[in-house]
């Protein structure tokens, strides 16, 4: 599929009262600045173990696809020793998009991703979609065919934990039986040289059919390369919050993912229901923190996410290379919120 797909078919239509839902964020959550200064999560070892049986973990992470520079192998090297410590089997890894800097060639898909990502620990299916480098259009990254190269590859190599159906995919996991949780991964690549206006239309209508779709997976997750807010360099993008914003507004979306800012953020924004998360330390440099103060936000890590979801609950946390938990929430079904604290 080169367009749009569906590698588990369905979704949640159910309505959800978001203002009510924002009322009780803003009474029982929340982000002061000061309150998150005064968690020392950064001395915390990230917490691997004590978690329910029957729930489904999840790693995310973004910006990694270097020639495998020191940091990029740091963040691989964290993600295995964090997977050996959880023992229990990862559902995916969400790979957030810029795959592969600089100019690719078949053999990185082995060096830098096969060999890279211990298939022995990390052996769980990685989802990817497209950043701004995997385009090859830009004149940083110059390649025409570099996105097609990395779905032809999953397309030819089925065996392998490299999966892109398309620029735009759903998906449900753990399985379409008895899935917790629904994916739809987005390409927002809206600048010039990448998505074309047809493009635009079909993803748009791609995005709409699958929000009319049942589901039984009682969480629904958003996930592309661009944060529609960032307190980092990029700031927020306006393209994709008139495109998306509405529809994050009016559906029951709970994580928004996103890379692209080599940062670790999680932000809470006024008029949305939704956690939105940026995850783009994964072995680029590191930017610096705006200072917007709408949540947790550092640039002086380099790290990944680990997700842990029930069918009532999710924990979010954000590990560093050092296995280091520097922020870390949890998520019930009705939209409360709670920033975990220091044990």
């Amino acid at each position: 599929m080169k367009d749009g797909g569906t590698v588990n078919d369905s979704h949640d239509t159910g309505s959800a009262k978001f203002l009510s839902r924002r009322e009780m964020l803003r009474r029982s959550v929340i982000f002061s600045t000061g309150a998150l200064a005064a968690r020392p999560l950064g001395k915390l070892a990230a917490a691997a173990e004590g978690f329910a049986d029957g729930g489904m973990h999840l790693l995310a992470f973004g910006d990694y696809g270097t020639k495998g520079n020191g940091d990029q192998i740091a963040v691989a090297r964290a993600m295995e020793a964090f997977a050996q410590k959880l023992g229990k089997p990862l559902s995916a890894v969400l790979a957030l998009g810029d795959n592969f800097y600089r100019y690719l060639t078949p053999d990185r898909f082995d060096k830098h991703f096969e060999k890279m990502y211990s298939a022995e620990i990390l052996n769980c299916p990685f989802y990817a979609c497209a950043g701004n480098h995997d385009y090859g259009t830009a004149m940083y990254d110059y390649q025409p065919g570099k996105l097609q190269m990395q779905m032809d590859y999953a397309k030819n190599n089925p065996q392998s934990r490299w999966k892109f159906p398309a620029k735009w995919y759903a998906l449900e996991l753990p399985s379409a039986e008895k899935p917790l949780v629904k994916i739809i991964t987005l390409d927002g690549s809206y600048w010039e040289g990448a998505l074309t206006p047809k493009e635009k239309l079909e993803q748009r209508r791609f995005l709409k059919a699958e929000l009319a779709k049942e589901t039984k997976a009682p969480w629904l997750w958003l996930v592309n390369h661009y944060p529609l807010f960032s307190d980092s360099t990029h700031g927020d993008a306006q393209p994709l919050i008139r495109e998306w914003g509405p529809i994050l507004q009016q559906h029951p979306i709970s994580l928004c993912f996103a890379g692209h800012d080599h940062t670790l953020q999680h932000l809470k924004v006024e008029g949305y229901d939704c956690s939105f998360l940026v995850s783009g330390a994964g072995g680029q440099r590191l930017y610096k923190i705006k200072g917007e103060n709408r949540g947790f936000a550092q640039g002086r890590h380099f790290g990944f996410n680990h997700i842990h979801v029930t069918p009532d609950e999710l924990t979010v946390q954000f590990v560093n290379t050092e296995g280091k938990q520097l922020h870390a929430f949890k998520r019930q079904r009705d939209g409360k919120m709670k920033v975990l604290s220091a044990a």
